[in-house]
């Protein structure tokens, strides 16, 4: 299956993917980040939902937070 045997779409996604890596220009959206993000890569809304689950788990522990 070479590149014009794609539907229309997925070969115009693939010309804006290989202009946009050539010109080094950001892709739109967090999800797209994430989709090229290396291995490891944790989505923000995930790390604030992981944070909420140990602060209601740990209570105490923002109280001395001030102090540090």
């Amino acid at each position: 299956m070479t590149h014009t045997d794609l539907p229309l779409r997925a070969q115009a996604e693939r010309v804006i993917a290989v202009s946009a890596a050539a010109w080094r220009i950001a892709p739109v959206s967090a999800r797209a980040v994430a989709r090229r993000a290396p291995h490891g890569h944790v989505p923000m809304r995930a790390l604030r939902r992981l944070q909420q689950a140990a602060n209601r788990a740990l209570p105490g522990r923002n109280l001395l937070a001030h102090s540090w």
